[in-house]
């Protein structure tokens, strides 16, 4: 590439604007550089209406928040993953559809007053003791990737599209459980994921219980940062929002 071209990158990249973005996992605020012409085209070639569709779209949107952001990921859970989403895109338009008022920064600011009550548990039930908590956008991504690489060759009949399914019941709960307990024995359960959900998979169904009710809780808070501020509807976290 020649000097000249080198130059105007160079100094594209030193203009770059910077947004701040409230995440409610912390309360504090952070610093997140807006999408470039390329990450949007990432996030536009996502789109998909296949079963995997939605783990493709959080694995791009992960690469790109990595990029990102100003900070550690590791630090920053699921719920965080919708305002900086919605950061992102009320940077390319602010508006959300032509039959609303409602703005992508009516929510932003309306999202900073939510009060942030997902805390990690720790679950006895039997003989276990689980360590729950939202997970990480690195653990989310971490196990998104599994599974994408063990279905990516895959072409879903009945047979395999249920075999998916199992297994994003069992990755959900792999997701939440940080660490399982049994008599004096402990494991991380997020370093080495396919023994891990074996571990899960040979537990009694009915010690999950708590743990999907924490789950179910920790989604309700998400969604709690997507809905309209006057009207009861929300905005779709998918590759659409930024296909303008």
């Amino acid at each position: 590439m020649s000097d000249k071209f080198n130059d105007i990158l160079n100094e594209i990249k030193s203009t770059r604007s910077v947004l701040t973005v409230f995440l409610p996992s912390t309360q504090t605020e952070v610093e997140l550089s807006p999408l470039t012409l390329a990450q949007q085209k990432l996030i536009i070639e996502s789109t998909s209406d296949t079963t995997l569709g939605v783990l493709f779209f959080n694995n791009i949107f992960y690469k790109i928040l990595k990029d990102n952001l100003n900070g550690n990921i590791k630090d920053y859970n699921t719920i965080d993953r919708v305002n900086l989403t919605l950061a992102l895109r009320q940077h390319l338009k602010d508006s959300i559809d032509v039959e609303s008022d409602e703005t992508v920064s009516k929510l932003l600011t309306r999202n900073k007053d939510i009060p942030y009550n997902i805390e990690p548990v720790t679950v006895t039930t039997g003989d276990f003791t689980f360590t729950v908590q939202a997970p990480t956008l690195d653990v989310d991504n971490f196990v998104n990737t599994h599974l994408l690489n063990k279905y990516k060759n895959t072409s879903f009949d009945d047979n395999k599209l249920k075999n998916l399914i199992s297994d994003l019941y069992a990755c959900e709960i792999l997701k939440f459980i940080k660490s399982i307990k049994i008599n004096d024995k402990e494991v991380n359960l997020h370093n080495e994921l396919t023994q891990s959900i074996k571990v899960l998979e040979s537990i009694d169904s009915i010690h999950f219980k708590q743990v999907t009710d924490y789950i179910n809780t920790v989604r309700d808070e998400e969604a709690k940062y997507t809905k309209y501020t006057a009207e009861d509807k929300s905005i779709d976290i998918t590759p659409d929002l930024f296909i303008l």
